[in-house]
């Protein structure tokens, strides 16, 4: 007989081991694909933790959880079964149509809910008991607050001003838990323009999201912004005396004030002097210095960026 080369016998020894040991492999996985089928066939009785979610919430009422509510259940299941709920789906529905509703907390009764229960479980797992059999939880009530819309900050080109903006609708619905609602006063919208503004325009603005607790009726409004040029203006104004007895007579030194301000070109040729009202409010006058601040008491709603000069003047009381 013809014997084969070492080289050649190494090689024919490694491919029969390698052969036997891959048909030991599938053996082996084959093996235990049945034991795994076996083992979680079989019914066993175990607890198991399910979270609580509500359906038919009575309308405006909003739970208040510290952290999620749960419900241990002893059931009887598959191993296949018990693998899904510990791994896929742990959460279980009850019905808030029939809870007691007092003050601000919830009970429920598990235990009238039963059947109801038992139908969210896979196939023929059966609930053998569960703890606790009542639940509380606190709740708040959702009320409806008319919430006035108000313009955003916007980026006009020098020279420019905006003399109106206008919403519509200008205000909003907004609904949520009355703590949080007492604290919104206004809702700004969402705007930003790429180049500075130099005309008038009419623009959807969308409205801010203001968290988990509180609904907009609305997601956007129309923002209408008239636009136009302003200038300055200066007039020299008398100081006025205000709430001065009848016998009390000031002399002011400067007697006058210079007041420069900026308003739109439209509405700057219909400013007058007599617009203004400028001067001391006599009951803020200190009786110990003989200097006393300017205020401004009257001013025409258009005007902006308003200085005068001086801030405070000397004065003597005539007798």
């Amino acid at each position: 007989m013809k014997k084969e080369p070492p080289l050649i016998e190494s090689l024919q020894k490694a491919s029969m081991d390698k052969g036997r040991s891959r048909f030991f492999l599938v053996f082996l996985l084959l093996s235990f694909f049945l034991w795994f089928i076996a083992k979680f066939s079989k019914t066993y009785t175990e607890v198991i933790a399910f979270e609580l979610s509500f359906d038919n919430a009575p309308v405006g009422l909003v739970p208040q959880l510290v952290q999620p509510l749960e419900v241990e259940a002893t059931l009887t299941a598959t191993g296949f079964q018990f693998l899904y709920y510990r791994f896929f789906d742990k959460q279980l529905s009850i019905d808030l149509a029939e809870a007691r509703f007092e003050e601000n907390k919830a009970t429920v009764q598990l235990a009238a809910q039963f059947q109801a229960l038992q139908e969210q479980l896979l196939g023929d797992t059966q609930i053998i008991n569960y703890f606790p059999t009542e639940i509380e939880f606190d709740f708040q009530r959702q009320l409806t607050k008319k919430v006035p819309v108000v313009a955003p900050a916007l980026e006009l080109a020098l020279g420019y001003t905006a003399i109106n903006v206008e919403f519509q609708p200008d205000s909003v619905e907004v609904l949520g838990p009355e703590s949080e609602l007492t604290k919104l006063k206004f809702i700004q919208p969402i705007y930003s323009n790429n180049s500075k503004i130099q005309q008038s325009f009419t623009s959807k603005a969308n409205l801010p999201k203001l968290g988990n607790t509180l609904k907009l009726n609305t997601n956007s409004v129309e923002m209408k912004v008239s636009v136009d040029r302003f200038s300055e203006e200066e007039f020299n104004l008398p100081i006025v005396l205000k709430n001065a007895p009848l016998n009390e007579v000031l002399k002011f030194f400067p007697s006058k004030v210079k007041l420069t301000f900026s308003a739109p070109l439209q509405e700057l040729k219909n400013i007058t002097p007599e617009d203004f009202s400028i001067g001391i409010a006599y009951d803020r006058l200190n009786p110990n210095e003989n200097r006393a601040t300017i205020e401004v008491f009257q001013v025409p709603e258009k005007v902006q960026n308003m200085r005068w000069e001086p801030k405070t003047v000397e004065y003597l009381i005539r007798q």
